[in-house]
This record gives structure tokens, sequence and C-alpha cells, in this order.
């Protein structure tokens, strides 16, 4: 028998709700009539499965996998771990729905592995000597890093007043992008004062917007006498320096006294887009030559900055008419 492959409507009953997917299925081409394969009939149920699960936020089995690798664990531990039978693992690792419960459970993990402590000291008993060990391996945090975690989280949060409105160019502020863009220039600006890397991120992240019609770092800025500088840039600079990512150093001639900012960390360019890099990438070849001084009196042309009174938040939609990101 000549058989061939088409694609037709298929349409299969998942919970009592109907789900419609475009699937392959063999035909013979002489009478045009269906013949059944194993291979293309699983394909397209789970493909429905799939479709249900994106529809309805339910964690798939390959994640539920690499959930259960991240911990270290065997199926049997995992169960273990979550109360659950090592079969209820089995079956939603090959492609069973997990109940809306465990669904809500796995999700919460997967987001926040701290949440699995409480599982841990409940379960710990009846799990075996090699899944304990893995466990406490693999979730083992310093209270370094811990102290980290909870400062970033906590300012993430005291700064969600303005996430996604005007003054933080439609963006939730990111403590992690933020640092980073500080790091970026510390680590490409010789003795970089203040001044100048409060301009440099305004004008970053103002250039992104005017383009993307979103921020990169979802940081909000505000109008202060030497110019536009993130909103509360002390708590936000001494977060990086209470987390070792940048120290702050003295430096001082017969006239002068200045301090200056110092990479203490590697910048981590895989948290942005090429779009991002290139953006930074041409505001610092844009203004690296250039003091904070004259950054600053640049800054006091932009109606940014003219338009808006002493600590009130500039828009972003200022961003297309600032011209220092003008040729």
């Amino acid at each position: 028998m000549k058989t061939e492959v088409k694609l037709i409507d298929e349409t299969y009953t998942i919970r009592g709700e109907k789900v419609d997917v475009v699937a392959n299925a063999r035909f013979d081409v002489d009478s045009g009539e269906q013949v059944f394969d194993e291979k293309l009939d699983n394909k397209a149920i789970l493909s429905a499965f799939d479709k249900y699960r994106n529809d309805h936020g339910i964690i798939s089995p390959e994640r539920i996998k690499e959930l259960r690798h991240s911990f270290g664990l065997s199926q049997r531990d995992f169960a273990t771990l979550l109360g659950w039978s090592a079969t209820t693992i089995a079956t939603y690792e090959t492609g069973s729905l997990p109940s809306k419960a465990n669904n809500k459970i796995l999700l919460a993990l997967e987001n926040d592995h701290d949440l699995a402590q409480p599982f841990y000291d409940a379960s710990k008993e009846s799990m075996t000597e090699r899944g304990k060990a893995a466990f406490k391996e693999n979730t083992g945090i310093s209270e370094v890093e811990k102290s980290k975690n909870f400062i970033e989280k906590g300012i993430n949060t005291s700064f969600a007043d303005t996430n996604y409105s005007e003054f933080s160019g439609y963006n939730a502020f990111d403590l992690k992008k933020f640092s980073n863009m500080v790091l970026y220039f510390a680590s490409n600006v010789s003795e970089l004062t203040k001044t100048k890397l409060n301009k440099l991120l305004f004008y970053t992240d103002f250039a992104y917007f005017s383009l993307n019609t979103v921020s990169i770092s979802g940081a909000a800025y505000a109008r202060l006498p030497h110019g536009p500088v993130p909103n509360n840039y002390s708590l936000l600079y001494g977060s990086m320096e209470s987390a070792n990512l940048i120290v702050e150093k003295e430096n001082s001639t017969s006239k002068y006294d200045w301090s200056y900012y110092a990479p203490n960390a590697e910048f981590n360019a895989a948290l942005f887009s090429k779009d991002e890099l290139a953006v930074m990438h041409d505001t610092l070849e844009r203004f690296k030559d250039m003091n904070a001084t004259s950054i600053s009196a640049l800054s006091h042309k932009e109606d940014a900055w003219i338009d808006n009174d002493n600590h009130k938040l500039i828009s972003y939609d200022y961003a297309n008419s600032l011209t220092g990101l003008k040729n």
C-alpha cells in the first residue's frame, strides 16, 4: 500500500476541554482514507497536550525533569521530598498533566528554590542518604549570598511603585541589570565619578527607550541640581558596595579631592540583549571623553532637566528630545 502524509485538523478532549491542533496524518494514496500510524498519532496527541499546557500555564515534562535535576534528585527522592508517590513523578515526566495543586507547587519551586527547604525539613527522614546529600549540595547557599538575594528582592520591591509607568520606561526595575550597567561603565571608564556615572546611565536608558519604547533597567530618574540621576541612587550604589560589586576610591591633587567607582566584579553581558549592549556601547563611545563637568553641563540643556523641578521624576517621554543623543 502506498501512503502519504498530510496535515489535518484534529480535535482532542483534555480535561473536558476541546483542543484543536494541526497535525500530520497518514493516508492511503489510492483510497484517500486515513490509516493508523502510531508515531504520528502520538505526536498529534502530545501536540494537543502541549497546547493545553501553554493555554493553562501548566509546567512541561521537560521542565519537571530540569527542576528535579536542579536538586540532584532521583524520581524517588524528588517524590519523597514533595510527599508524592514515585509513580506520580514518573507519569508527570512522561507526559501526564499535573493536578492544579501539584502544578502550583512545581511552578513555585521552579521560580524559587528556597521554597524547597520546608519540604525537605518535613520529609528528609524518608529520603535516601544520597538524596539528602544531593539536596544539601544543590541548595546550599552562603550567608553572603542570602544577604545579597534579600537586598536585591527588597530593593526591587521598593521601586515597584514606578514599575511599568512613564517614569520607569514602561519596564520593571531590575537591580541585577542596573548593577551590571554600572559595572559596564565602571569597567570601561577610568576613575568613573558618580556624576558622570549618573549621566551615562540616564542617557543609556533613555537612548534605548527612544528606539524601543522600553528602558533597559526599569530605573526611574530624577531631576537634581547637577543633572538627571537614578532615583535613590545613593541606595542603589550603596547596595552594590555592600555586595562587593563596586568600591569607591579616593584620589587627590594639590587642588582637588575626588572619589570614583572601580569595579569589584565581572560585568555579566549575558543579562542583556544584543540591542541593549549596542546602546550601552554607543553611549560609552559618545561620552567617554567627556569629564563630569562637561556631561553635567550637557544634561542641563535637556528639556528633561529644564522642564522639571528638583527631585521630580523625569518622564521617559523626553527621550526623543534629548540633544545629547543627536549626532
